[in-house]
């Protein structure tokens, strides 16, 4: 049980307590605090960037929560290139080795000399949220920052609400959530320390001795005698690990007796003597004849016992033997390492009865791998995986060695021809799902947070060997057997059947492998592995270090050339093994005129990912990212393989962050094909198609001078080429590559789109003058151009800039969609009526449409709008939502605008008689600039419909009413001062789901109550 306390000011005192919460009311003694202040980050206008799988889109709002609060604190150019050099605007597993996708609640951003953590405001964890973030930010940087401020979220419907608390010092901070040091000097400090600090964080040598320091959240229990076990490893010059591997010696037929000894001594016989039916064996394996037919023919019913029958049939290994390196077997370290090696293995192919219910975890058994993934037959794919040490997460300066958050990886390759080689998609999925959110599945199995802490323990034992240093040893056990240990202890996950076995070649304890449930993907796979604990030093030595500025620096191996100066440099991460490197991903970042450019090159993969589609293979990776933070806006552009990926923007209005992503031609690329992998037809992500002279369809997916898609079963392109998958009826796949050629050239002063039944509409060119309703289009920048509507057909001029055949891509949206649009087009009592074209919005009027790129703030804000029925009128340039939908009234007050303003979770609106008195024309009004001591009369009313971003203007009995740009503010009244100690149940790995907005609306109308749209 941990403890979480609130504390706000009373003047009375007063005790209650129920259900496992106190709330005392005490006197206020420091007089009334004002609630938290914070913003707002809307993200409705880049949801198409969002993909289904709810998890991630949770993992990606977080990234754009910290984007925000970048925008927020008005970090410039240079700031964002420190923070956001190896990072992406989005997600993709394709990114994974590229850059850093951090998962988990809480994000970081380091800006001056304070740390700025986002901690989810319901998050039963958020001690260790925030201090496994403080721990990492010390890792990259070899220090802990000056300041320390968290940030409360919520994640909403469309937006993501923050608060911020006051910040304070990075000691105040650690101290405050459960931070401890202590000198090592003997036996009973070392067990006073593992008996207080369940999470290590740090060793380190002062004068002589060894300090450590870690936190004393709850977690599991670390003993002396492991540190034992994995310190006379170390001074053995040992590396302590542990594998089931399959045997390497051919079976005998008392191994196979051995292994098969609950099947009939008959049928054993009748398989050793080569008469047994595959074919039927085979059959039960997967579930195809009944256990009766099974028995009928004299063989067993039990899959596993089978599926070792069929082993040997086809002259696979029988069974896995531990192996324990390091000394470590018949510990509790071995113990540890066997159960969470052979559990992962399990729990990957869905076998077990504790196999995890966590969001985002999906079986092997259960996971559809993407038909691009796919080979166009069956194979069989075998492999190992194994637990290793997170490099990223280990820093060793001097005389200290740091941790930081996630120091366990998982990692997995597959057996080649010649040796070993990257897995595929399907093979790696469960693996990579694991690796990137190994503390859920820790929350969820305390022997995994176990082994994450054996991780720390290893890794810095390795280090303090290396100085020469020791901690206090006591005797460990040493004649414990899995078989044992496992039946001994009841609080595991998984209790089923491990089938341990004694076959006479076996020279360490021996387990059956267990068979997932049968299921049709592109074939069946199977694994083995192990856990390697801390070998950084022997991997490393002393090399792989570079000299980097404390913004830009990160832990984990680096070529010793890297370097930054000025905002200009190349930083080399390298992946080393045996002290040579095997892997690198070089980044030559460059800052010039505002803008900030980091170019990273890899090399090349078998297995790319992008979306739900296959890269075709290249040697070279190229991500480019561009940075300008200028003016309360920020745009985050990334270019992937030379071509444009997307742009995502920040827009700051006072406390107000509207977010968009503008799609390049990749992502539509992409998100247009996937559909083809669902049996579908091209999505409205393809603008329009046309064939060429030599009766290629092109299809237009991107913005001025942008390629155009093509594809085919043999399509080439100059660059950048992807494959999607189509399967059939019976699920074979067939491949199609798509790629990005050159637009073909019009053949016509004129081009109209006309639409397919089933499709992008198609361009055709003429010089015939269009006939139709001649309708404007206008821009943020003054230009004009024209269309032409005749029933569902649209004609351009060929050659206009923001429409014709190599226009801009909002001309290229409005126009594949704009008859549609004007066919449904609704009365808006005189204003312009907001419209989606895609993923670019737009204001239309009766013969006009007010149109801008993705990204500039027409698109975003009708975005915004657009949950219920949405009114805009463009006023100084700016798109102004004005929404007209009923309000009820619900009660009418008299208070101050400072306690208006300072109320918990509400809009406020003010009738337009304050106008004549504020400095805006239109639009938001700043709530520092009304006056906080004047009295009001206060209208709450609900709403027939409530949007997650409210409008900016709301029409209310003939009145307009203008939104008061306030603070978020979160919490009880001000006029209490409460502390609530909340008892938190177990850790949840599961966040709550989110909810939608709910804000109170308050229209404010002048004391007296007597002008327009006030009274009764």
């Amino acid at each position: 049980m941990r403890q979480r306390t609130l504390l706000i000011a009373l003047a009375v005192a007063v005790l209650v307590a129920a259900a496992g919460i106190v709330v005392v009311l005490r006197p206020d003694e420091a007089g009334a605090q004002r609630q938290q202040q914070g913003f707002v980050v809307s993200f409705a206008a880049a949801e198409s960037a969002l993909g289904d799988d709810v998890a991630e889109r949770r993992e990606q709002i977080r990234d754009w929560a910290r984007f925000g609060l970048a925008a927020r604190l008005d970090v410039d150019t240079g700031g964002m290139r420190d923070a956001f050099f190896d990072a992406f605007p989005i997600r993709d597993n394709g990114f994974g080795d590229l850059a850093r996708q951090p998962t988990g609640p809480g994000r970081a951003l380091y800006h001056g000399d304070t740390l700025h953590l986002l901690v989810p405001r319901d998050d039963v964890n958020d001690k260790r949220t925030a201090g496994l973030l403080l721990d990492q930010h010390r890792t990259d940087t070899g220090n802990d920052p000056k300041q320390v401020q968290v940030h409360r979220y919520e994640i909403r419907d469309h937006t993501v609400v923050i608060t911020d608390e006051n910040p304070q010092s990075a000691d105040d901070f650690r101290q405050q959530n459960g931070y401890v040091t202590s000198r090592i000097n003997g036996e009973r400090e070392l067990n006073e320390f593992l008996s207080t600090a369940k999470h290590l964080s740090t060793l380190e040598i002062r004068d002589g001795e060894v300090h450590a320091g870690g936190w004393n959240w709850p977690g599991p229990d670390v003993t002396a005698q492991d540190i034992t076990v994995l310190q006379r490893a170390y001074s053995r010059h040992e590396q302590p690990g542990f594998s089931l591997d399959p045997p390497k010696k051919t079976p005998t037929r008392e191994d196979v007796r051995a292994v098969l000894r609950n099947v009939p001594q008959q049928t054993v016989d009748r398989l050793l003597d080569g008469q047994a039916d595959a074919a039927l064996v085979e059959a039960g394996v997967f579930g195809e004849i009944s256990a009766q037919e099974l028995e009928a023919a004299g063989l067993p019913a039990d899959r596993t016992d089978l599926w070792t029958m069929l082993n040997h049939i086809t002259n696979r290994p029988l069974y896995n033997e531990a192996r324990y390196d390091g000394g470590i077997a018949g510990t509790e370290v071995g113990m540890t390492l066997f159960y969470t090696d052979l559990i992962a293995k399990q729990w990957i192919d869905g076998v077990g009865d504790g196999v995890p219910t966590i969001t985002g975890f999906v079986p092997d058994s259960n996971a559809a791998t993407p038909p691009s993934h796919c080979a166009t037959s069956a194979g069989e794919e075998s492999g190992r995986l194994w637990f290793g040490q997170n490099d990223k997460a280990f820093s060793f300066n001097g005389d200290k060695a740091s941790i930081g958050a996630q120091s366990t990886r998982l990692f997995s390759r597959s057996d080649g021809a010649e040796g070993e080689v990257e897995p595929s998609y399907a093979f790696g999925r469960g693996l990579r799902w694991w690796d990137e959110h190994y503390q859920a599945v820790a929350d969820h199995e305390a022997q995994y947070a176990r082994l994450d802490q054996i991780m720390r323990w290893s890794g810095a034992l390795e280090w303090l060997a290396s100085k020469g240093k020791r901690l206090p040893e006591t005797e460990p056990a040493t004649g414990l057997r899995f078989a044992d240990w496992y039946t001994r202890h009841q609080d595991l996950e998984e209790r089923g059947d491990i089938r341990p076995v004694q076959p006479p070649s076996a020279t360490q304890e021996a387990v059956l492998t267990k068979p997932s449930k049968a299921f049709k993907d592109c074939g069946f796979y199977r694994v083995r592995g192990g856990v390697s604990l801390g070998d950084g030093i022997a991997r490393t030595g002393d090399g792989f270090r570079a000299d980097l500025p404390e913004p830009v620096r990160r832990a984990g191996p680096k070529d010793e050339t890297s370097a930054l100066d000025n905002g200009n440099g190349k930083i080399t991460e390298v992946t080393v093994e045996q002290r040579k490197v095997v892997d690198r991903v070089e980044r030559t970042i460059s800052t010039a005129d505002g803008t900030a450019t980091v170019k990273t090159t890899a090399s090349g993969r078998q297995v790319v990912p992008l979306g739900e589609l296959k890269v075709v293979q290249t040697n070279v990776r190229q991500l480019a990212t561009t940075l300008r933070a200028d003016r309360a806006r920020i745009d985050y552009r990334v270019d992937y393989q030379g071509k444009h990926l997307g742009t995502l923007v920040a827009e700051k209005t006072r406390s107000f962050i509207s977010l968009s992503w503008a799609k390049g031609v990749v992502n539509r690329m992409v998100q247009a094909l996937q559909p083809l992998q669902r049996g579908k037809s091209l999505n409205d992500n393809v603008f329009y198609s046309q064939r060429d002279a030599n009766g290629q369809t092109q299809h237009r997916v991107g913005g001025k001078d942008d390629p155009w898609l093509t594809i085919g079963t043999d399509t080439t392109a100059d660059s950048f080429t992807v494959r999607a998958g189509v399967p059939d009826g019976q699920g074979i796949v067939s491949h199609l590559l798509a790629g990005l050629n050159p637009r073909a050239p019009p053949t016509g002063e004129f081009m109209t789109l006309k639409p397919i039944r089933d499709g992008p509409p198609i361009a055709e060119f003429g010089n015939a003058p269009p006939t139709g309703t001649p309708i404007q289009v206008r821009t943020p920048d003054g230009r004009s151009s024209q269309l032409h509507v005749d029933g569902n057909q649209v004609t351009v001029a060929t050659s206009d800039p923001l429409l014709g055949h190599n226009g801009e891509v909002e001309g290229a949206a409005m126009l594949s969609d704009i008859a549609h649009v004007l066919a449904t087009r609704t009365e808006t009592n005189g204003l312009l009526q907001a419209v989606r074209f895609g993923d670019v919005g737009a204001v239309i009027g009766q013969h006009e449409i007010f149109l801008s790129p993705p990204g500039h703030q027409w698109s975003t804000r009708v975005l915004e709008a657009l949950e219920g029925k949405a009114s805009m009128r463009i006023t100084d340039g700016k798109a102004i939502h004005v929404d007209q939908s009923s309000l009820h009234r619900v009660s009418t007050r008299k208070l101050t605008m400072s306690e208006v303003l300072n109320s918990p979770s509400t809009t406020v609106y003010l009738n337009e008689s304050f106008r004549a008195t504020l400095s805006t024309k239109d639009g938001l009004v700043a709530a520092d600039a009304l006056n906080q001591d004047m009295t009001v009369t206060v209208r709450e009313v609900t709403a027939d419909q409530q949007q997650a971003v409210p409008a900016d203007v709301r029409v209310h009995r003939d009145a307009e009413w203008i939104r008061v740009d306030a603070p978020p503010r979160i919490g009880l009244p001000t006029s209490l001062n409460i502390v609530i100690t909340l008892n938190s149940a177990a850790p949840s790995s599961s966040p709550a789901a989110p909810n939608g907005p709910a804000a109170r609306i308050l229209l404010i109308c002048p004391e007296n109550d007597d002008v327009r749209g006030c009274g009764d």
